[in-house]
């Protein structure tokens, strides 16, 4: 099989819009059906479902087990959607083309249908090994002793954000999560410490290779985001040489991105608590990296037959598994305004029971700080004609007309940490 080639990392960064930098980080109310499952572990299997499942649909468990999509994105990493090429002329560049509808609609099916999915082909820009290597020393850092760790805590980088936190302090619906963390947000030009979230990233001495690891997985992230913006957009019939799609690139290419490294050691048998509470996020995309660990993330299924109730509606809690040489992605709530409530953002959380200790790296993908967000035109469009077709159908998602992203984040982060 030919392998399409692949731009070297700094052509990729400036064709998406922000600059290769050496490794240094650059300055519910739901549908009435979403069916949103995990997938089975590996080898991976992907049947993508481009349609919602029909009232009908095996709602038992093993019939919501096989739901979950599995996207390979590859055709949204090769050099012509590097390069910006829309105009394809070569039979290669065809096929591609015809390989990126499938994806895009996929893609939004699954933001439509679950807000939740697993993405693939991504290895020319992460290797596995790159991969094993981020969640290493997320792992080692949260095996130093405490002392160590309070030398970077939330107050030495100034804003109340960034940095480690201890066990307990975080919090989500005003309840104390079980988990330590670490988070990194991107530099600002001009730091300043009276402003939340406009401070400096404290980074730990060590372990010694902790920074330039995940500074170089900071940086290949944002491509993988912005590879699943062209496809989202895309998605939504949108030409990737249009004044929309360029305004909304305009939007994310100088993502306010945030980093995380999560550290979950097992729940208490008796603790009333949960790992991580129930929660949508915030922005664009949240794409996570974790170990192995089975049953511990879990996503809300609003399903009449569900035991739960969350927010008042009845569902299931439904576990989404790591599955090898995946990210696991979900949309946030600027997705939903973006897409005049076409898109889900779900609700999910974490409650980790096994005996192990649980690390994750979730990497948030999001809008320029500044950024408008408000209903695409392409989106209105879409719901205008699904609400003709589809009188039965899911019901778009409530949402706001539009919010600035940077005020939105800084009323969410400023209750996540306990006083």
């Amino acid at each position: 099989m030919r392998r399409s080639p692949v731009l070297s990392l700094p052509e990729i960064c400036g064709s998406f819009g922000f600059d290769h930098i050496g490794g240094r980080a650059s300055q519910m109310v739901p549908a009435k059906r979403i069916h949103l499952v995990r997938a089975s572990t590996p080898p991976i299997t992907c049947q993508v479902r481009n349609t919602p499942l029909s009232p009908s649909s095996d709602m038992s468990p093993q019939g919501l087990l096989s739901s979950l999509p599995v996207i390979d994105l590859s055709s949204f990493l090769e050099v012509g959607v590097a390069a910006g090429d829309s105009h394809p002329s070569a039979a290669s560049d065809s096929d591609r083309t015809s390989r990126q509808s499938a994806v895009a609609a996929s893609i939004h099916a699954a933001c439509r249908d679950y807000g939740f999915f697993y993405v693939t082909g991504f290895d020319s820009v992460i290797s596995r090994e790159e991969r094993q290597g981020s969640l290493a020393v997320a792992r080692q850092f949260f095996d130093l002793p405490e002392p160590i760790k309070q030398r970077v805590r939330i107050d030495k980088g100034g804003d109340g954000a960034r940095g480690w936190q201890k066990l307990g302090e975080n919090v989500t619906q005003y309840q104390a999560d079980h988990h330590e963390g670490y988070d990194l947000y991107r530099p600002v030009k001009r730091p300043d410490a009276t402003k939340l979230l406009h401070g400096h990233n404290p980074w730990p001495v060590e372990p010694a290779n902790f920074r330039p690891t995940l500074e170089r997985w900071i940086e290949k992230c944002q491509i993988i985001g912005m590879a699943l913006m062209q496809a989202t957009a895309f998605g939504l019939g949108m030409a990737l040489d249009s004044d929309e799609w360029k305004h909304l690139r305009a939007s994310v290419d100088e993502s306010f991105w945030v980093m995380r490294c999560i550290g979950y050691p097992p729940l208490p048998k008796d603790a009333k608590g949960v790992s991580c509470g129930a929660h949508k996020d915030y922005g664009c995309y949240t794409l996570l990296h974790t170990d192995s660990t089975p049953g511990a993330l879990q996503v809300f299924l609003p399903s009449e037959q569900g035991a739960s109730e969350e927010n008042g509606v009845r569902g299931s809690w439904i576990p989404a598994d790591p599955i090898q040489d995946a990210f696991v992605v979900n949309i946030g709530s600027m997705w939903e305004i973006w897409s005049a409530g076409l898109y889900k953002a779900t609700i999910h959380r974490v409650l980790h029971k096994s005996p192990n200790y649980r690390v994750s790296i979730p990497f948030f993908f999001e809008p320029n700080f500044d950024a408008v967000i408000k209903p695409l035109p392409a989106a209105l469009k879409l719901r205008d004609e699904a609400a003709g077709a589809l009188k039965d159908g899911p019901e778009p998602t409530a949402h706001a007309d539009s919010v600035i992203y940077g005020e939105f984040l800084r009323s969410k982060v400023a209750g996540n940490f306990a006083p």
